[in-house]
Parts: C-alpha cells; structure tokens; sequence
C-alpha cells in the first residue's frame, strides 16, 4: 500500500487535533476542578450531578426552614415554661383562698385580685409575638390571639416546615386546641348545687319528738330516707305519701331523657341514686354513669364514657302533704303548669340558679309550710323585670307581665268559709302591697313577701294547732283580656329550660351547648337542628320566642318546623316561610342553625321581610333583604362551646330579651327537642375547656367566698373553690401535654436540622466524586498527553525533512 503524502499529513493533523482537544480538557479540568464544563461532554455526569445539585440545595432549604421552625418552637418553649409557672402560682393562691375558716371577706379579695393579676399575666404570655408573628394564633399569625375579655380570635390550623419530599412538620401549638381544646381521656362530672340537709335531724320536734334530739344541721347520706329529704309533717312514718322526681337531661350520647320516679318515704336514698342511673342506661351488668351523694348531700353524676361532653341531668321532686299513704296524689302529673297550681304540692329543689324566669303558669296556688303551721306560701317567688326578687312595693306588671289585668282569687278563709273567684283588677299602678292587702280581706290572714315569696298566716290557729288544722286555701288565676294568661313563674329548681338568655351589656348569652351527636362536636352555624337534637324527627315540633326586642317591644314568636315546609309567625300573624340559601322552602330535618339564627336576628331587630312588589306573598329575596337588614342591628352566633349569643349593635346596655324554648317544655311525656338556656346540674369538669372562661369563674368563686357549689349563695352557678381546684388540675394537666408536644415537636425539628447537615455533606461528597476531577490522575494524564503531543511533533518534523535523498 502507498503512502502518499497527503494521507501523512492528514494523519499528522488529527493526532495533532486530538492530543490537543485532550490537552485542553485536561487543563481545563485542572483549572476547575471538574470532570466536565458542559453539559454536552459526558450526559451521565451532568444529569448526576444536576440531580445531586438540586437535593443539596432541598437540604440546605430544609435546613434553613427547619432552623427557623425550631427557633419558633423554642420560643413557645418557653412560653410554655411561663404558663407553668403562672399556673403554679395560681394554684397555690386558689389553695390558699380554699381554707374555708381562716380567710375574712379582705383576704379573699386581695387573693381574688392575685388572682386576676397570674390571669393577666397568662393572657399577656397567650399574646407573645416574635417579630409581629403571635405565637398562639394558629396560622393566623398575624392576630392576636387573646382579646380582653378572654375570647379567642385566631384559628386552629397548625404552621408546617416542608423538610422533605412530601414531608411537612408541624412546628406550633394552635391556640384553639390549646385555651379552647378537648382532653379526650377525661370525663364529665356534674353536681347538683342545693345543699341537702337531713330534715329529720333538723327538725326533730316535728319529725322525731319522741327521741329527744336537739335541731342539728347534718347533710344527707345515701344512706338516709327519702323521708329525711323531703320532711314531714309529723312522726308518723306510716302515714307519708310518696315522692315524685321529676328527672330530665341528656345521655353520654345526647340523647333525650324525661322520667319520672316515684318514691316511698322508707326507701333509701340509695335507691333513688340507683332509679337515677338506670335511666342514664345503667344496668346490673354494665354502669355507663357513675351516681353518687358527696359530703353536701349534693347528687353528683360520673359519665363512664370518656371524651364526651353530652351529659345533662335536671331534677326536682314534688310531694302532695295530704295524699294517701304511698300514694303521689296530685304529685303525679304530665303537664307541669298544673303540677303547681294543686295546694298542698311541695316541690323539692336540687338545682338553683339566678337566671331570668319568665311567667309561664296562669294559676298558682297555697301550700302550708311544713315547721311554721298555719304559714302559707302562695305561689312561688315573685321577680322584677330586673331580676330582682319582688318586694312591696313592686308593680305587679313588672313582674307578671304588662298583659296582665286582673287576678281572680278562690278558696277558703280561716273560718272555713268558701270564697268564690272573685276579681282584682291590675293597672299600670297595681303594687305587690295591693295584692296583700287583697288576700287579707278576702281570706281573713296576715299577708306579707319575703325574698320575693307571698306568705301568709292563719291568726286564727291555737297555739296547740298542727300541721293541716287551718283551713285556709289560696288560688290565683292570672287573665288578660278575659282569658287565661302566664302570670306567675315556676319555682326555679322546677324550672328546667324556660328560661330568658343571660344579659350581660349588649349581649344576651345562652348557656345550654348544642352538640352533634353523632361527633360529640360542638354545633356550628351549617348544622342541622335535628343532628344536635335530644330526638330522631323534628317534623311538627314548634319553638317559642318570647322576645323584647332591641326597641323595646315585646313579641311572641312560633317557629314551627314542619315537612316539606317549615315557617315562623310574630303575634300569631300570618306565617313566614323559612329560606334555604337556595331560596328553596325547608323541611324540618334540614333547617340549619344559621336559619335558626337568622329567624332570632329578625325577630330581636324588628326587620322582618316585606312584601315590596305587592305579590301577596314574601319571595326569597324579600326574605333575604330582612335578614341582610337585621344584621346590622343584631349579631347572632354560636360560639367556640356551640352556645347561643346575641349582640345587639345600637345599644351599649341592651333592652332586648329573649326566652326560647320547646313548647312541649312542660309536658313531661314528651322531652324538650333542644335547649337553648337550662337550669342544669353544674358542671365540675368535662373534656371541654375554656380556659380564660373557667379562670374566670374560680376568681369570682374566691371573691364571693363561694367554698362549694350553693344554690342559695350569692353565686349559685359557681361550683365553688373546691371543686375549682379539679378543674384547674385538667387545664394545667392540658397545657403540660401541649409542653410535652412543642417539646417533641421542637426535638423532631433539631434532629431535622442535623440530619439535614448530615446528608449535606453526604450528597455533595457524592458529587464531588462524580463530577470533581482527580488532581494526580488529572495531572498524569496531562504529562502523558504533553509527552505523546511533544513526540508526535518531533515525528512529524523528521518525517517532513526528509528528502529522496534520504533514500538513495
């Protein structure tokens, strides 16, 4: 084969080409350190090394977050240590304050006001911010958390750190689950608040002569009598009627209960406690409530169930003096307004309260008092509009309403002679004085009120007289316009949930919680009635509204739920229906809590719909035009607990009132369907909290020296110091399980910091051996190539001096 000189050369010049390509890259990766400048020189480095980049820079990212997650944790860290130790203080001052025989009405005050101070503090501690960003308002970290007043503003949404693929850490405590949570191992306690004390023991001359015993106060035990609870006219325990108990409430579930159990005088009260939480579903084989007497002679209940907060229980007892041996007489009734219009029916109360009660009887009646004979209580204590309990000189319209004008009174005086109805008539200037005065010319008594109460007495009687001697009967008959009207109210403990939402400044309360059953959850606007409801069906149910509304005008309201059509009436006028958002009629089962709401809100502002194209009918617009209206006069919400409020937005001190209740409220075979205000046993403790709220409430419990739960104190919705001290236990156990988790939850961060620096190094120790150039193997290989390149020179110069010469 010939070699010409133009192959030579082309050989020549591609070695040349190539050796110092090779050279160039060898160099330039001594230069940078790198295999490869371009993306294009080896595929396989790049796309490795890209891949290696981009996790590095992830990790360095989730470094950095983490780093500042942790940081945030810390600080709530140690916001947590302050709230410790304001809790411990707390405790320490509420123990003290519990030391019943030693603190005179100056040292509770200044232990309630440090008190209020540690409360300050933790509010102040709930408001730390780090940079403008509050600490404890979920992700609304912009919002200050906790408002004067102890309300909560921001959500329970939690403020997660991205520190992985896909993998988000929480890295704050929420402030609703941390003042507003549920402790879900916890159970409900609740305590009647009416002291019991032992009758027999305190009256032994009526009760026991014979023994000789000397007046004690000693609190009822479980193993006392029913007679030792309700007392008695005389010694002789075989001729004692039995006892009623007029039981209402809700189960662990929410469901409905109404029960009445009768009583004999001889069983023990044990018996009763058993009765009683048969009903809540206890059986021989298996206890869902635990039902106890404590050292008050209080009845206190135990929900077994843990983490619900659904446990009600209201009770009264009711007891007709001259009914037959073992036998309940006029005691045993289905409607309740005729329970107390029968003379001689003594009521016994577990539970009191200072809410507002509303007339709702039209006819009360006389009962002799059992230890002062031929003293008569007519009816039940009279209130003000105020709240105040009635004295003499009160008008009888502004405690029996403004629609009442005359009272009819019937019985017999004290000289056994009937009195026929005979009408007193009431105008704007009729006083409790004038009724007195009445009551003693027609039935020959001294009349007289005490505490509210008319009480009056038979002069007629001998000293010798006893118990059932005097022949005096007193009935009222409340009327309006010639017809029968509520004019008298219930006595409190018998009255359950016919009662007027609390005023407090522009604000009406409501303190019965809607819970939906099926979750145990606390109602919100888009609930359904019927899922928070103590029964299946709602069809045909109707609610009363006896509102004031925010003019001062007073209106009765309907709200009548039906199918396929549910609607509303103001004075029994013509009917509103009930709009859905849709503008669609509402069934029963789907009317909501806002429509609810919305009914109330046009109700207490006076906006109701108009028919403004003169159609004949209200449209769903109209309808809607009310309600945008009324809103901004009135607010109506649930609140954080499910319970009802109302603002009213043009007065700074509200006229506006409201009493709302099942009108089958007094017909005990049929349970209320819901409960928007109740007369309900205290609660003790319950999953639930509200932790500024229950603050709160142990303040005031120090500052009105409220020791125990008492329903003649002075606060009697109070459960007092004692039982103070357990529920602070739950929110300090509460807040030391949040410590527990920001501490985990700061730990995970920490190790989430490390681990990212961790792997780091660990990724771009993997890059740089991918894409790194080795110095030495770089360097030999370069003074390879120098040499290969100098040689190929050298060759290529002899060869291109050579001559024809050369091979002669």
């Amino acid at each position: 084969m010939r070699i010409t000189n133009q192959l030579a050369f082309q050989n020549a010049q591609n070695n040349y080409q190539k050796t110092m390509k090779n050279l160039f890259r060898t160099n330039q990766q001594l230069g940078s350190g790198l295999k490869i400048q371009n993306s294009f020189e080896n595929t396989g480095i790049y796309v490795d090394a890209m891949r290696l980049d981009y996790e590095a820079s992830t990790l360095v990212q989730v470094k950095e977050t983490s780093s500042k997650a942790q940081a945030f944790a810390n600080n709530t860290d140690k916001a947590f240590n302050q709230f410790s130790e304001s809790f411990d203080q707390f405790k320490y001052k509420l123990i003290q304050a519990a030391n019943e025989g030693a603190m005179s009405s100056t040292s509770r005050e200044a232990i309630a006001n440090d008190l209020e101070g540690i409360k300050n503090h933790l509010m102040n501690v709930s408001n730390t911010s780090i940079n403008g960003t509050f600490l404890f308002s979920g992700s609304a970290t912009n919002i200050k958390p906790i408002s004067a007043d102890g309300t909560y503003n921001g959500n329970g949404e939690s403020i997660k750190a991205l520190v992985g693929s896909g993998v988000e850490l929480a890295y704050n405590i929420d402030g609703e689950s941390l003042f507003l949570g549920t402790s879900g191992d916890y159970q409900k306690l609740i305590t009647t608040n009416m002291p019991m004390l032992n009758q027999a023991k305190l009256n032994p001359t009526v009760m026991s002569p014979n023994e000789g015993d000397i007046s004690r106060e000693e609190y009822l035990r479980s193993s006392d009598k029913i007679r030792d609870m309700v007392g008695d006219s005389d010694s002789d325990k075989a001729n004692d009627p039995s006892t009623v108990f007029y039981l209402s409430g809700s189960d662990s579930y929410g469901n409905g209960i109404n029960q009445k159990i009768e009583m004999t005088s001889d069983a023990p009260i044990s018996d009763l406690l058993k009765r009683i939480g048969n009903a809540y579903g206890n059986t021989s084989t298996n206890e869902v409530v635990n039902v106890s007497l404590n050292d008050r002679g209080q009845i206190e209940i135990k929900d077994l169930r843990k983490g619900s907060n659904q446990l009600e229980f209201h009770m009264f007892g009711a007891i007709d003096r001259v009914a037959a041996p073992n036998s309940a007489g006029n005691a045993d009734v289905t409607d309740l307004d005729a329970l107390f219009s029968n003379p001689n029916v003594d009521i016994v109360e577990f539970t009191k309260s200072n809410f507002k009660s509303n007339p709702t009887a039209s006819t009360v009646a006389s009962r002799e008092r059992l230890t002062e004979v031929g003293v008569f209580s007519v009816g039940f204590p009279l209130t003000k509009e105020s709240g105040e309990k009635a004295n003499s000189s009160a008008l009888l319209r502004d405690v029996m309403g403004s629609s009442v004008d005359r009272i009819d009174l019937s019985g017999m005086n004290s000289g056994s002679v009937p009195v026929g109805a005979s009408s007193f008539a009431i105008t704007t200037a009729t006083t409790v004085q004038d009724l007195l005065n009445e009551v003693e010319t027609r039935f020959g008594v001294s009349a007289r009120v005490e505490n509210g109460q008319i009480l009056m007495t038979d002069n007629a009687l001998g000293a010798s007289a006893s118990y059932g001697d005097s022949s005096v009967s007193v009935r009222l008959d409340a009327y309006s316009s010639g017809s029968p009207v509520a004019g008298f109210t219930l006595p409190d403990g018998a009255n359950y949930d016919r009662r007027g939402l609390e005023q407090v400044g522009s604000h009406l309360k409501g303190n019965a919680s809607q819970i939906v059953n099926k979750t145990g959850a606390y109602a919100t606007s888009k609930d359904t009635l019927v899922s928070a409801a103590g029964v299946d069906d709602l069809n045909g149910k109707i609610f009363r509204m006896e509102i004031v509304d925010i003019s001062g005008n007073p209106r009765t309201v309907e709200i009548n739920l039906a199918d396929p059509q549910s609607a509303f009436s103001v004075d029994a006028g013509t009917p509103y229906v009930i709009f859905d958002s849709k503008g669609e009629d509402t069934s029963s089962k789907n009317i909501t809590y806002q429509q609810l709401m919305d009914v109330m809100s046009m109700a207490i502002s006076g906006s109701f719909a108009q028919d403004s194209d003169s159609s004949g009918t209200i449209d769903a617009n109209e309808y809607n035009s009310a309600i945008k209206l009324s809103k901004n006069r009135v607010d109506v919400n649930l609140d954080s607990k499910g319970r009802f409020e109302l603002i009213d937005r043009t007065n700074s001190v509200t006229p506006m009132r409201l009493n709302i209740y099942d009108i089958d409220a007094s017909n005990f075979g049929s349970p209320s369907a819901l409960r928007f205000m109740e007369n309900n046993a205290l609660t003790i403790d319950e999953p639930s909290l509200n932790v500024f709220e229950d603050l709160d409430r142990m303040i005031e419990a120090v500052r009105t020296g409220t020791y125990h739960a008492n329903g003649e104190g002075a606060d009697p919705r109070n459960i007092g110091i004692q039982n103070s001290i357990e529920r602070l236990d739950h929110i300090m156990d509460h807040f030391t399980r949040s410590h527990t988790k920001i501490g985990a939850l700061s730990n995970a961060l920490k190790d989430t910091q490390e681990r990212s620096e961790l792997l780091i190094v660990n990724v771009n120790s993997v890059k740089s051996e991918i894409i790194d150039a080795d110095y030495g193997e770089t360097m030999i290989q370069f003074q390879q190539l120098a040499l290969s390149y100098e040689a190929m020179l050298s060759s290529v110069a002899k060869i291109n001096s050579l001559s024809l010469l050369n091979y002669l």
